[in-house]
């Protein structure tokens, strides 16, 4: 990386803030962007490829409202012209000036970047770090830059772009074109196909390009190959990339939403029948995507972070409509719209990776995937209702103390959901060791991912007994549980030393929480509970992931961001409900006191 930033670096001329250069209006890419290409471990379809590097690179795969074919045509064709383009963006202010950038300009060319003498020292520091060891946040930010570059050097070298097909082997290597000059012609067909491709695009003259295309798609067709991708599949991604399913399932989920805000309003049938629709019509979209990507990916589309939000807001359209059947309140459909449409909207609109990746062959050697991470993503569907309920029924007892039928109706169908989440939960813990023995030879290994599943289960468990057990727990053993509590804690303080004395305050208040959590009992005290639980469930599905950054199930992790959002949603929350409490708690002493003595 070092040689390419320095090569690139020499010769440079820098275009700071200069327009971008235009782009063919002309063409039809209709042709062109059905062609199988080999890329990341997967033989998609040209658009697909164009893509994920345009994202890559600029952070929005439509840069500037373009096409992504274009634009990577335009990368491939013109190479010397966009190597000096601004496309690349460092929006971080902080960033910049540790890069010592200026700190007026946000976007930046290649050549600047590559011609950078402070961010080459960096990059060459990078080179230096022991393999294994996790970056800081300044060096993670560095990395992803540096890809960047190298992302961009293969495009305009075009090496990213493997049309060419092994001849023998299945599983071999696709060959790129060969490298072309200022438009010199090659002997061989598809280097001549693809240099009067160029000369078309440069042109924009769609009547050559097409017929360029044409030349060069039968001589590719000619060639031998080892294998070539079903055409039904590719048209399948070419299909799943142009309707932006989830989308459109967040917007149809979200109206649904609305209408079932005011179907509970108004109590019309027909308005619960319309809310109904809009639920139902999200969840079909929703369905179809998840099954054009089953289908393109060949496997359950559950292997990150966005499919694993996909499952999340597909659980809360099924057990929607499973609970309707059960309870016909009208909060559910209400309930269910709004958390389907709010993980959709989080998967759609978080900088996360939404491209089919690949998985590692030891996990697919099993059918456990495919009935843990379905049953998992249910329940944490289920427990994501009941603390949206939960917040509902704080809300209500704290400004409605006197509405009991409101209250006793919010509290059956908070504590059906609670019931039926924390059941998949522990069937999720189940499978999901029958899977980890299938691919790893172990059914419990005490990773972090399985120590925070187990901390929520035993949460929720813990809501579920002390509702219907709790007058018969004697009051004595409330008090020896307080007691045993902070006789550990106090053994533990001294056996950590000075530097552990916030580890020891942590687990100190770890353990009053605990008192609290098994003593309080009550509606509201249930659904305080259910919301202090769920945080265990968060904890479990992303701050294991991106907090800890440890662990099997560390998929992908970030270095500090997602820990600050999650302490300032944390704290957001928890001022919430405490204020809830303070106000309940006043309220129903107001109207204790207020009612006669029966002596």
């Amino acid at each position: 990386m070092s040689t390419i930033l320095t090569t690139y670096g020499l010769t440079a001329i820098l275009m700071v803030g200069a327009a971008n250069p235009p782009l063919p209006q002309s063409l039809d890419l209709t042709a062109i962007r059905a062609t199988p290409l080999q890329y990341d471990g997967r033989w998609p379809p040209l658009d697909t490829v164009a893509r994920d590097l345009v994202e890559s690179v600029t952070g929005d795969a439509f840069f500037q409202g373009n096409d992504p074919v274009l634009v990577l045509l335009a990368w491939t064709f013109d190479s010397s012209t966009w190597r000096e383009v601004p496309v690349i963006s460092i929006r971080n202010a902080e960033l910049r000036r540790e890069l010592h950038l200026s700190p007026t300009q946000q976007v930046y060319s290649f050549s600047e970047l590559a011609s950078h003498g402070h961010f080459r020292k960096m990059v060459d520091g990078l080179a230096r770090i022991p393999k294994g060891q996790k970056l800081d946040p300044l060096e993670s930010k560095v990395s992803k830059l540096q890809g960047k570059l190298l992302v961009l050097y293969d495009v305009f070298s075009g090496q990213i772009i493997h049309p060419i097909p092994h001849p023998t082997d299945p599983l071999g290597t696709w060959s790129a074109i060969p490298h072309l000059g200022h438009g010199e012609a090659d002997s061989d067909t598809v280097s001549q196909a693809w240099v009067a491709l160029r000369t078309a695009f440069l042109a924009d003259d769609a009547s050559a390009f097409s017929a360029a295309f044409t030349v060069f798609a039968s001589a590719l067709d000619a060639l031998p190959a080892g294998m070539r991708p079903d055409k039904s599949r590719i048209a399948t991604e070419l299909t799943y990339n142009r309707i932006a399913p989830y989308r459109t399932a967040w917007q149809l989920m979200l109206a649904g939403a609305l209408l079932s805000a005011v179907a509970v309003w108004v109590q019309r049938r027909w308005f619960d029948a319309l809310a109904l629709v809009g639920l139902l019509a999200g969840f079909a979209m929703l369905t179809y995507g998840l099954a054009l990507r089953w289908q393109i990916a060949g496997r359950i589309p559950a292997s990150n972070m966005f499919e694993s939000l996909l499952f999340l807001s597909w659980g809360t359209g099924a057990f929607a409509i499973v609970s309707l059947l059960v309870t016909r309140h009208r909060f559910v459909p209400l309930t269910a719209s709004f958390m389907g449409a709010v993980s959709l909207i989080l998967a759609d609109c978080l900088p996360m990776d939404h491209f089919i990746r690949p998985i590692a062959p030891v996990l697919l050697d099993t059918v456990w995937m495919s009935i843990h991470v379905p049953v998992i993503m249910v329940s944490y569907s289920v427990l994501a209702l009941g603390v949206l309920i939960a917040h509902v029924q704080l809300v209500t007892m704290t400004a409605f103390p006197r509405r009991r039928d409101w209250i006793g109706a919010i509290d059956s169908l908070h504590y059906w959901y609670i019931h039926v989440g924390s059941i998949l939960l522990l069937i999720g813990i189940v499978t999901g060791s029958m899977w980890a023995a299938s691919s790893w030879g172990r059914y419990w290994g005490w990773d972090p991912k399985e120590v925070w599943s187990l901390a929520a289960l035993l949460g929720y468990l813990t809501i579920l007994h002390v509702r219907v057990n709790h007058e018969s727990i004697p009051k004595w053993a409330y008090v020896l549980f307080a007691v045993l509590a902070v006789g550990v804690m106090l053994v533990i303080i001294p056996k950590l030393g000075q530097q552990s004395v916030g580890k020891a305050l942590a687990l100190f208040g770890t353990a009053v929480g605990m008192v609290v959590f098994v003593v309080a009992s009550g509606p509201f005290a249930t659904a305080f509970k259910s919301v202090l639980a769920f945080w265990l469930i968060i904890m479990t599905y992303v701050g294991v992931n991106y907090v800890l950054g440890t662990g099997l199930h560390s998929y992908g992790f970030g270095t500090g961001a997602v820990a600050r959002s999650l302490l300032q949603i944390g704290g957001a929350n928890l001022a919430l409900i405490g204020l809830c409490c303070v106000i309940y708690l006043f309220r129903t002493r107001s109207i204790a006191r207020a009612v006669p003595n029966p002596a």
